[in-house]
């Protein structure tokens, strides 16, 4: 994982604030993992290990969760691979 830092605005995103807790870790770890561009494999077993080891937790159904927004995060496929 890359150090990363968050915005302000982080605290202050209404759709982020409406969900859980461990939502808003979620997408902060998200940023840690994700490469320069902003992206990463969406692949939620091996997030979980990186984030939430311990949590009980469904992150694919938590990732489906910040995509509902529309601003938080976006899964898609390039050549066939999840992002």
């Amino acid at each position: 994982m890359k150090a990363r830092n968050l915005k302000p605005g982080f605290f202050k995103n209404e759709y982020l604030l409406s969900l859980s807790p461990l939502h808003r870790l979620l997408f902060e770890g998200l940023w840690y993992m994700a490469d320069r561009d902003r992206v990463l494999e969406d692949h939620p077993a091996k997030i979980k290990i990186e984030i939430l080891p311990v949590d009980d937790c469904d992150v694919n159904q938590m990732l489906d969760e910040l995509c509902a927004d529309g601003d938080l995060i976006h899964r898609f496929k390039i050549d066939g691979s999840r992002v």
